[in-house]
């Protein structure tokens, strides 16, 4: 039967043992979960890209062989104990078979990837490489015992290594180098990663144009719906004109009574209109010339 380390490694990692790593570190269970099941591939693919290096597959079988035979039951304690050195020797481990540039970029990756700060991340990483030394060496020695059956074994694994890696994160470690003995599988992953993105804008620059657009057809269905007012004729008398010519009529109707209720004013009198008998009597009498 054909040995699938992804799936065996998960299996001893149970949700309840990573609720209580997640306990242990101060981290989000669900982060947790997220952070494991990506870092699981992700330090196998590491462990073979290390095997594949010149004197790397010695170093990998030598961590295998010298790891504790109890490493998991011991592990499993530790994570329900909360004993957190512990889980940070693996991460002193996995330095040593990648080099601390390695181990910095994968924790650097991982934490983007998952959310999870980079101190819980590399505590995690360490505990998963214990788990993956453990479980390999569980397997039959002829599987690990020497340089070229572990690198036999690592390279039998591609498959199901760059099927469990999310493209998001093959994409992040592309560039570091660390996939780079998943061969063409690291690849194929790192361009669905960008497919998948690519199909993401697409989708959502197509989703917005149809909202655009059904929001067009919505205003164009309501505005044809509001009724048109009637234009204005011109065979159609302002009322304002009506009732202007009603007030001046009552005006001037009212003006017309007043004038004709006024009183007649008496005739002015004058030195003219004294009758004439009157004047003449006022003029002084003639004088008479006396006779001698």
């Amino acid at each position: 039967m054909a040995i699938n380390l992804v799936s065996l490694v998960s299996q001893f990692l149970t949700p309840q043992l990573v609720g209580g790593l997640a306990r242990a570190l101060g981290i989000n269970e669900a982060v947790a979960q997220k952070l494991a099941a990506a870092a699981i591939p992700a330090i196998l693919a590491s462990l073979g890209t290390a095997a594949a290096a010149p004197g790397g597959a010695q170093k990998v079988s030598d961590a295998v062989s010298m790891s504790d035979p109890d490493i998991l039951t011991k592990l499993a304690g530790a994570i329900n104990g909360g004993n957190t050195q512990f889980l940070n020797e693996g991460g002193k481990l996995l330095s040593g078979l990648l080099g601390g540039g390695g181990l910095s970029s994968l924790t650097g990756a991982l934490s983007q990837f998952s959310g999870a700060p980079q101190p819980a991340t590399q505590a995690l990483l360490g505990t998963i490489t214990h788990a993956t030394v453990g479980t390999i060496g569980q397997q039959d020695p002829s599987n690990w015992s020497d340089p070229s059956a572990i690198l036999s074994m690592l390279n039998s694994q591609k498959s199901a290594i760059s099927a469990a890696l999310p493209p998001e994160l093959s994409k992040a470690l592309g560039a570091s180098g660390l996939l780079a003995g998943l061969g063409a599988a690291a690849a194929g992953a790192a361009q669905t990663a960008t497919s998948t993105v690519s199909s993401a804008a697409t989708a959502a620059s197509s989703t917005a144009s149809s909202a655009a657009s059904s929001a067009a057809r919505t205003a164009q269905t309501a505005a044809s719906r509001i009724p048109t007012p009637p234009a204005p004729t011109s065979s159609v008398f302002p009322m304002w004109a009506i009732v202007l010519i009603v007030i001046v009529v009552l005006l001037a109707i009212w003006w017309f009574m007043t004038q004709n209720q006024k009183p007649a004013e008496p005739a002015k009198t004058g030195l003219l209109s004294v009758p004439v008998e009157y004047a003449l009597r006022a003029l002084p009498a003639p004088a008479v010339p006396q006779l001698d």
